[in-house]
């Protein structure tokens, strides 16, 4: 299922459910089929999500453990997997434009997304 984030300071950005979800939980927020993110709440989603890319970075160089990762059925080994914090790079250029500009963001999905 894709999840639809827009504001009126940038393109839309669709994402499937499970990053979105993911991404919301890092921010506080529920996957719920639609939702907003006012400009008050961007600056602490901001330091979240760059808290994750940090930590993310920290894991890859070897400086933090990282939790052990279940190998996908799909063949993929885990470190051939794509990081969270990779995903949320155009999410974070969103929130980053959208508080600049002043604007909120608000998502849209066909159901509520939780796991």
């Amino acid at each position: 299922m894709l999840v639809r984030f827009s504001s009126q300071a940038t393109a839309n950005l669709l994402m499937f459910d499970d990053v979105a979800r993911a991404l919301l939980k890092v921010i506080s927020k529920s996957p719920t089929q639609r939702g907003v993110i006012t400009v008050e709440e961007m600056a602490p989603a901001l330091v979240r999500l760059n808290a994750l890319t940090e930590r993310e970075k920290r894991v890859r160089e070897g400086l933090e453990r990282r939790e052990e990762l279940p190998v996908p059925e799909v063949g993929i080994e885990p470190h051939e997997l794509v990081g969270l914090s990779v995903r949320a790079q155009p999410f974070i250029k969103m929130l980053m434009q959208a508080q600049r500009e002043n604007k909120e963001i608000t998502w849209e999905a066909p159901k509520d997304f939780a796991a």
